[in-house]
Order: C-alpha cells, then sequence, then structure tokens
C-alpha cells in the first residue's frame, strides 16, 4: 500500500467519532457545493493531492505475511508525512494501514477492529465485504443508524450489483461506483483520475458483475399542497417530488414489520424556525408496513409525517395534528425492489390547515434488520465525550503487539 494515499482517509484521533450532525449526514464537500452551484471546485478549495500509484492490491494480499513483517516493509515514510502524522498524534498509522491487509487477506472483518481511526475501521469492513462479495456485512452509512442504510458504494460492489450504484448521491461518485463494479476505468467521470486509480488497483480482487439483473423500477414522485379551512395555498402548490427519491429507500425490519423513511424526513430542531419564503413544499415520511390477515395486502401506519410550507415552521407529528391516511401502498423487501406509496389528507396546526396528496415510486436499496444499529466495535457511542485531541481511540490490539 502506498502510505501517502491513506493520509486522506484519516482524521485527527478524537474527531472522526463524533457526534453527527442534526441532519444525520456528514456537511456536503466543497466539491458538492461547487457542483451545485455550477462553480469550479478548485475555486473554493486548494486542488487536491495526486492519486498514490495504484499497485496491485491482490499482488499485497497474496504476499501479506502478517502485521508486523508488513509494518517493517512500509515504515520507512517521507520525512515531512512522518512530521505530518505525529502533529495529529496518528502514531500507529503504519500498522494501521497493514491491518487493512491482514483483515483483507483472511476476509475477517473482525481484525477491522484494532484500528484506531474510525473512519480508517469502516473503509476496512468495506474492503472485506468487497472482496468477499458479502454484501451484507457492508458497515452502516451512519454508524448505529439502520434507518440510512449501509453504505452504497461497498453495498454495490461487495453485491456485485452495478444498479445499487444509484442509492450514491453525487453523480461523480456514481460513476465511479459503476466504473469500481465492471471493473473498468473507462467508466470513470471526466477527469477522475482518482476513480482510475480505484479501479486498476482493485479489478484484481473483484468478481464479476451479476449479468440478467432486473431494471430497477422508474422512480415517481408528486406532491400537491392546498390551502384549507381559509388558509391561503403555499406559491407553489404542485412540484416534483423525484429529487428526494433518486437514490432510492432502506427497509427497516423487524420481524414481519418494515419501516421506511420516504421523502425529506428532515429533524425536530427545524421544527423551531420558519421554512425559507423561497423554498418550494418540503414532504417526508416514516411510514411503518406490515401483513394483513391477507399476506398479499399490506397494513400502513404513518410513524411520522412532516410538512414545510414556505414562510412558516416546520409541521411534525405529532406535534402538528395529520388527519392523513396511506390509501395505496406496495413493497417489495428486496433489493432492487419496489415501493410505492399513495398518502393523502390534511395537516393542521393552529389555524395553518393545508391538503396533502403525495405519490412516490421508487426503488429498495437496502434491507436490513433493526438489530444491524448495534454497535459491536469499540467507537464510543454516539453522544459519548469526544477524546480530546492527541489521544488515541480506545482498541483492541494485535496478539503481535506488545
Amino acid at each position: 500500500m502506498h502510505l501517502a494515499a491513506g493520509v486522506a482517509l484519516v482524521a485527527a484521533p478524537g474527531c472522526d467519532d463524533k457526534k453527527p450532525l442534526a441532519r444525520d449526514v456528514p456537511p456536503s464537500p466543497p466539491s458538492a457545493v461547487a457542483e451545485r452551484l455550477g462553480l469550479d471546485a478548485a475555486s473554493l478549495v486548494d486542488p487536491a493531492d495526486p492519486p498514490a500509484p495504484a499497485g496491485d492490491l491482490k499482488a499485497e494480499i497474496d504476499a501479506f505475511a502478517g502485521v508486523d513483517a508488513c509494518v517493517k516493509q512500509r515504515a520507512a515514510l517521507d520525512p515531512l508525512l512522518g512530521d505530518a502524522l505525529g502533529a495529529i498524534g496518528y502514531d500507529t498509522f503504519v500498522r494501521d494501514a497493514c491491518r487493512l491487509l491482514d483483515a483483507a487477506h483472511d476476509k475477517n472483518a473482525d481484525r477491522c477492529e484494532r484500528i484506531d481511526s474510525g473512519a480508517l475501521r469502516a473503509r476496512c469492513r468495506s474492503w472485506v465485504a468487497m472482496i468477499a462479495a458479502t454484501a451484507d456485512t457492508c458497515p452502516l452509512a451512519l454508524p448505529g443508524v439502520p434507518a440510512r442504510g449501509r453504505e452504497p458504494t461497498c453495498l454495490a460492489v461487495a453485491g456485485r450489483d452495478p444498479r445499487m450504484c444509484q442509492g450514491v448521491v453525487r453523480a461523480a461518485d456514481r460513476a465511479a461506483c459503476v466504473a469500481l463494479v465492471h471493473r473498468d476505468p473507462e467508466r470513470c467521470p471526466p477527469g477522475g483520475a482518482a476513480c482510475a486509480r480505484e479501479v486498476t488497483r482493485w479489478k484484481g480482487v473483484l468478481r464479476e458483475p451479476l449479468s440478467g439483473l432486473a431494471k430497477l423500477p422508474e422512480v415517481k414522485g408528486k406532491l400537491a399542497v392546498r390551502g384549507q379551512s381559509g388558509t391561503a395555498d403555499p406559491a407553489q402548490t404542485e412540484l416534483d417530488a423525484r429529487p428526494d427519491l433518486d437514490a432510492g429507500v432502506v427497509v427497516v425490519t423487524a420481524g414481519e414489520r418494515a419501516r421506511v423513511e420516504v421523502g425529506a424526513v428532515d429533524v425536530a430542531e427545524r421544527t423551531r424556525f420558519g421554512g425559507s419564503p423561497n423554498r418550494p413544499p418540503r414532504f417526508g415520511v416514516v411510514v411503518v408496513l406490515e401483513p394483513e390477515i391477507d399476506p398479499k395486502k399490506l397494513r400502513a401506519t404513518l410513524e411520522r409525517v412532516e410538512l414545510d410550507v414556505p414562510g412558516q415552521a416546520t409541521l411534525v407529528t405529532p406535534e402538528a395534528k395529520c388527519d392523513c391516511r396511506v390509501v395505496a401502498s406496495h413493497l417489495d423487501k428486496t433489493r432492487g425492489g419496489l415501493l410505492s406509496l399513495t398518502i393523502e389528507g390534511t395537516f393542521s396546526a393552529g389555524a395553518k390547515a393545508y391538503g396533502v396528496r403525495y405519490e412516490v415510486s421508487t426503488f429498495v436499496r437496502d434491507v436490513l434488520p433493526d438489530s444491524a444499529g448495534e454497535r459491536r466495535t469499540l467507537t464510543p457511542s454516539l453522544g459519548a465525550a469526544t477524546p480530546s485531541p492527541g489521544a488515541a481511540t480506545p482498541r483492541a490490539t494485535d496478539a503481535s503487539t506488545p
């Protein structure tokens, strides 16, 4: 492994396991912000380092002779990189890089738990899942939160299913995912030197993608919101809801019950503030589906409903009243299956009332049990005190390590 490439994966100890932001997603990288604004990303940040040499991951795994031997072979860091790693307090960097090969060599994700950095630890689990082609062992996109599903690129590569790359949000990253599944650098996005490097490095250890896969269900979405009982209509009464559905949905199961977040499900903090008057309405639901006596029919219960109307605070049940019902539903509890819902009713809070109709159809990106949210690592739990800078995260040790 070229060690310089690993620096980009590593945050300072104490920073990699922070409590997530309120929206349960990481902040957008500058490149994503630039893409939305139609700007050159180079105008916002310094240019990224050039990709490291690709090497041959298969040859490195085959030649692996233990963590200690790997460390001895790769310990001669460039002095400047050594200074940088020392400054952030990562004194086990070389050993942790070698632990990636250790886990990959034995296809044993338990070896990943010895790695100090949470980001590198998650990457290690992805390595094992992708090499072993076991999609169900991919790490969660957000640790401890099964509702966000597994990391989408890992899921697509480990499942040998290029369709699941649709779950990757950014277009360039989605193209890189497809290129990796197909082991074809020609599919990388324009200017995708980092993508080409990854594909070249990984193509020797990945299996061929599956063939004959059915096409994903068409993504469709429509939201209609109108004022009722004297409440004025919002400026925009009908809108295309597809952007909130393009990445599919995650189905979390508990026995025969299935829980799905659909649309733009937000968080309680936004209920305190009025929405921007220039934003279109936003709608999101959490729905629980379970079989009726007739197993071909589903009983749908709305667990949470959210409505953003421009210029006023977000309406969220149960604080706001939603006399809403699911009038039609279908769910295939399998990756690539169909979810379709039609919801209608009246949302009210104080003197405001709005009639809502929400029609959606999208694909299932991931299916996993609620128990997948159990944390089985040595990472501090969400909300736990963050170690001070320079302090190492608690970890297990290698048998060969003093």
